[in-house]
């Protein structure tokens, strides 16, 4: 049997959510558990909670054949959760967090709920795929989605079943809001960290923040956001040590480092 862990970042009475259950019940022989926020969590990034108690609650879930639960808390508390309250001895084989309201691209993962608790699961040992939906403006609106994703749900799943992932990485999928006749296809991408800027507007209450995207022709680019806008499925690997390994010699041989330590040999 195939452990499977569903999350999200927009509630558990989400479309989304409900569209990724009813895509994961096609994989054979699949035991499904949704655990996620009981309200929004929108933008929350990495946050977890330890100021009050988690009291996850069963929840019915759209008549579905899974086992529910909401949580008081953001969607990393839901991995943590499911994984240290809610499963037993025998963990999830994988964690599918989505489908997000809105693309989640480029330095998105940073800030994105349905990203981070993707990384959980990878922090806790599990594989994970961070699914969102460029349907930001339609929120209830997820077209051809079930469809489009299916077949990477499936390759995915599988890859988890016979333990071929690789550990310290989530998959990071965005999805056209196009129907499924005009997607070109899927295309492994980098992260597009500048295809928008960040801008505040005053308007009743203070400062709103909001976004401006370019206004130019699509360059040919790996970029996910460049990618997407052609109309293709972007998969991004997301490894969660960010350490830049290149800098560790160098940062060595920094005055102030050699310079620190009394009971080192100084030159």
């Amino acid at each position: 049997m195939l452990r499977i862990l569903v999350t999200n970042d927009d509630g558990i009475n989400a479309q989304g959510i409900r569209v990724l259950a009813e895509a994961l019940l096609a994989i054979p022989d699949a035991e499904i558990h949704v655990v996620a926020p009981q309200e929004e969590k929108s933008g929350v990034g990495h946050g977890i909670t330890y100021r009050e108690a988690l009291a996850p609650r069963e929840h019915a879930f759209y008549g579905l054949p899974v086992k529910a639960w909401a949580v008081n808390g953001n969607p990393a508390d839901c991995v943590k959760a499911a994984y240290f309250l809610l499963y037993g001895e025998e963990k999830p084989d994988i964690v599918f967090s989505g489908i997000n309201v809105g693309n989640n691209l480029g330095r998105d993962i940073y800030y994105s709920g349905t990203c981070s608790a993707a990384r959980e699961a990878v922090i806790l040992g599990v594989p994970a795929v961070a699914l969102s939906y460029d349907n930001f403006f339609h929120g209830e609106d997820y077209g051809q989605a079930k469809e489009i994703v299916s077949p990477i749900l499936a390759e995915l799943a599988e890859k988890a079943r016979l333990r071929s992932l690789p550990a310290d990485v989530f998959w990071n999928v965005n999805v056209p809001h196009l129907p499924l006749a005009d997607i070109k296809g899927v295309r492994p991408a980098s992260l597009s960290l500048n295809h928008y800027a960040d801008v505040y507007h005053h308007q009743e209450g203070g400062y709103w923040l909001q976004r401006e995207y370019p206004d130019q022709d699509i360059p040919d680019t790996d970029e996910d956001y460049w990618l997407m806008k052609q109309g293709y499925v972007t998969v991004t690997p997301v490894h969660i040590d960010a350490t830049d390994r290149t800098l560790l010699a160098d940062i060595a041989s920094w005055p102030s480092i050699k310079g620190l330590g009394k009971g080192e040999n100084r030159e």
